[in-house]
């Protein structure tokens, strides 16, 4: 059964309100994190049955992906899928285009930006949408690793 648009609008807040709550919790034993919902959430074209897609970013994520998954999990309260990069594997990321990350947070919401991501990535999208070109004006990011 779909939901009315006033349903909608309430579960869609819930989830990111229970997405928000995973990236505090994330920050607390991970120190700065950037994060984003990605997916139906962000797009609005959830179900009933959708969960929330999240990217975390954070440079103290574990370095091999199981144990990496396994914090994240443990983390994420039911109906959260998490997925983490580390801030130079994100920034390596934007670098290069990569066009599974950007066509993921092509639609978003931002969450928390403690490491100044999100205007990286708009840059990136830019770029992506430019043809790769640069943005006048864009030279190395300060900071990038």
């Amino acid at each position: 059964m779909p939901l009315d648009p006033t349903a909608r609008r309430a579960r869609r807040e819930a989830l990111l309100a229970l997405a928000s709550r995973f990236v505090a919790e994330a920050g607390k034993r991970l120190g700065p994190v950037t994060g984003w919902v990605y997916g139906s959430v962000a797009r609005g074209d959830f179900n009933l049955w959708s969960d929330v897609d999240v990217i975390v970013v954070a440079k103290a994520l574990p370095q091999r992906p199981q144990d990496r998954f396994g914090l994240l999990l443990e983390l994420s309260p039911a109906g959260v899928e998490p997925k983490g990069y580390t801030e130079a594997e994100f920034r390596e990321l934007l670098s290069k285009l990569d066009p599974q990350l950007l066509e993921a947070l092509n639609t978003r919401e931002l969450l928390a930006d403690e490491l100044g991501l999100e205007q990286e990535l708009a840059r990136a999208l830019d770029r992506r949408r430019r043809g790769g070109r640069p943005v006048a004006g864009e030279g190395p990011t300060p900071g990038a690793a």
